[in-house]
């Protein structure tokens, strides 16, 4: 249930975000006619010197009614103006994850929920006595204050976060913590039992979409009197059609486990439907959502139209830093429950495909560019040194491999040398780890 949540609220993000403030104004309301309308007694429990008079009250209002709604209008075009220098600096991933901040569409939610605040105040205190105080008034100032404070902060936002140094630097932080619990995860994996697989079933997507998450809740009550073992094949965040095969699940022959798994065609299908699917990724699960965007940055910046390799390499770096942390550990599958009878097995990608998902396109682009090949190369250096033992001969095939391409690129004889003088360390590392476990 929590994944479901979770996915409809990524679906439904930008508009939650923008109209969240409306409810807060409702509330303001409330209290308003609460005091000004319905039980004008509690004001002796309020300090008169917070109250204004009626007739200051409406015109206050009247006023910051157009305030707010002119200030709407003017954030809008900021918010499109940003987009526009981040469509031309950066890659729409960047755009998306910029309008899908909290604090930018919350800020015209806030104007907006301010003038509906203003104009239904109105209407509630028409009939107030002119001689009277009201606290909507009151509360309409306060609204204006917190309005004016929260569009400083966004502003500051805007600023700090038109510099590509600082997006990088936000994207890093983000892709760390997924990272950090990506690994934390792999290393208590354990898979216990040694027990025989009596069938095997295969789970086919029953939708199109992005694997955006399991019903965890619901797949464990399915699978509670099931002696089993579900192996999930396909990825977070991986683009999987209708029909495909997304997992196996090894029903299991073992002594003192009953199996209730009978009609394998229904059963399958109430498995399948654990798996949720989403026409985008989440990107509160899968770490190559981060990924992914610092290498289209990387891509951006050593593209002709823009020709700004100390991005690149920036970038480079940290998508390098991320891969030493995440090949850690030695394991590339996390048990993800596991319960009396059944294990949810999910497995993750190998060294192989993590290295080719991450820099095929850096390499493919970044070969012409010295110091971007260059860049790889030590990013590729960096992550042997991080990584598990277990990961180093994967990684040492692939450093050989992007070393040939890149050397061949190389335009001059010194651009060769200090290819060649990264691959030395990198051999000079490899032979005495070779020389250390023999």
């Amino acid at each position: 249930m929590r994944a479901i949540l979770n996915r409809w609220y990524a679906n439904n993000k930008n508009v939650i975000n923008t109209t969240k403030y409306l409810v807060v104004s409702l509330l303001l309301l409330f209290v308003v006619w609460l005091f000004d309308v319905s039980q004008p007694d509690w004001y002796g429990r309020l300090p008169q010197v917070f109250l204004l008079s009626a007739e200051t009250s409406k015109q206050f209002l009247t006023t910051v009614a157009g305030v707010f709604l002119t200030v709407a209008t003017f954030t809008f075009t900021t918010i499109l103006t940003v987009m526009t220098t981040y469509s031309s600096s950066f890659t729409p991933r960047v755009v998306q994850r910029f309008i899908s901040k909290p604090h930018v569409l919350s800020l015209i939610g806030i104007f907006i929920g301010g003038f509906f605040y203003a104009v239904l105040s109105l209407f509630v205190v028409q009939a107030v006595p002119s001689d009277k105080r009201l606290l909507a008034g009151t509360l309409g100032v306060l609204y204006a204050i917190a309005s004016m404070i929260e569009f400083m902060r966004f502003v500051q936002r805007v600023i700090r976060d038109i510099r590509i140094v600082n997006v990088v630097q936000d994207i890093y932080d983000e892709a760390c913590e997924l990272v950090e619990k990506e690994v934390a995860e792999r290393k208590e994996a354990v898979r216990i039992g040694e027990d025989k697989s009596d069938r095997t079933l295969a789970i086919l997507a029953n939708e199109t979409g992005y694997f955006y998450d399991l019903n965890v809740e619901l797949l464990r009550s399915r699978l509670a009197d099931v002696a089993c073992e579900l192996v999930i094949e396909k990825k977070i965040g991986e683009y999987v059609a209708k029909g495909v095969q997304i997992a196996d699940l090894h029903l299991l022959d073992t002594p003192g486990k009953e199996n209730k798994a009978q009609d394998e065609k229904t059963f399958s299908e109430d498995i399948a439907a654990c798996f949720l699917f989403n026409k985008a990724k989440n990107d509160t699960r899968d770490y190559h959502h981060e990924l992914s965007m610092l290498v289209e940055i990387a891509l951006r910046a050593i593209s002709p139209a823009v020709n700004d390799p100390n991005t690149a390499i920036n970038c480079i770096g940290k998508i390098s830093s991320l891969l030493g942390q995440l090949f850690a550990t030695k394991n590339r599958f996390i048990v993800m429950r596991d319960s009396e009878h059944a294990t949810i097995i999910y497995k993750t990608y190998s060294i192989e495909e993590e290295l080719y998902l991450n820099f095929y396109q850096l390499i493919h682009y970044g070969k012409e560019d010295p110091s971007v090949a260059q860049a790889i190369l030590e990013g590729l250096y960096l992550i042997y040194l991080i990584a598990d033992d277990s990961a180093k001969d994967s990684i040492g095939t692939f450093f050989a491999d992007a070393y040939d391409t890149l050397l061949e690129h190389a335009g001059n004889d010194l651009d060769k040398k200090h290819l060649r003088a990264v691959q030395v360390e990198f051999q000079k590392q490899h032979e005495k780890r070779l020389a250390r476990v023999s």
